[in-house]
C-alpha cells in the first residue's frame, strides 16, 4: 500500500512537472533563441512593409499608443523598443513577438480576451478590428516567409 502511494505520488509531481513545463514553453515571444529565418531580401522587403503598414498603428496615440509604452521606463518591461522602425522590426523579428500562433506574440496579446494579458492595458485605447487585421495580415506572410 505504501509503495502504490509513492507512485501515485511520483506520477503526479511528474504530471505537475511537466504541465508546468508545457506552460513555460508556449510562449517563445521575448526569449532568446534564432527566430529570424529570413533571408536577406525577404527582411529588407518586410522591414519596407512594416514601416508603410505596420509601424503606424504601433505609433498611433503617441505616449500612450504600443511605442510610446514600450519605449518608456515605466512600461513595457516585457518588450523595450527603441523608437526606430526599422531596428524594431528586427527586434519583434529576433525576439519572436512576430511568430503566428505564439502566445506571447504581440498579435495574440492584442487579440487576448484576458484584460491581465490583453495589450493594450485598458487604460489605453483598443486596437480596432481592421488594425488587427492588418496586423493579422503581416505576420501570416511573415510566417510564410521565415520558415
Amino acid at each position: 500500500m505504501h509503495t502504490m502511494k509513492l507512485l501515485v505520488r511520483g506520477a503526479l509531481v511528474a504530471a505537475l512537472v511537466a504541465a508546468f513545463a508545457h506552460g513555460l514553453c508556449t510562449s517563445r515571444a521575448g526569449q532568446a533563441g534564432k527566430f529570424d529565418k529570413l533571408s536577406e531580401a525577404d527582411r529588407k522587403a518586410f522591414s519596407e512593409r512594416f514601416e508603410k503598414e505596420i509601424w503606424p498603428l504601433f505609433k498611433r496615440g503617441g505616449e500612450d499608443g504600443c511605442v510610446g509604452c514600450h519605449t518608456s521606463k515605466q512600461g513595457g518591461a516585457a518588450l523595450r523598443m527603441t523608437g526606430n522602425p526599422a531596428k524594431d522590426f528586427r527586434l519583434l523579428v529576433g525576439q519572436g513577438f512576430l511568430i503566428k500562433g505564439d502566445a506571447g506574440s504581440m498579435l495574440e496579446r492584442i487579440k487576448d480576451k484576458d484584460p491581465k494579458r490583453h495589450m493594450p492595458p485598458a487604460n489605453r485605447p483598443s486596437w480596432t478590428a481592421a488594425e488587427t487585421k492588418i496586423l493579422e495580415a503581416f505576420v501570416d506572410d511573415l510566417d510564410q516567409k521565415n520558415r
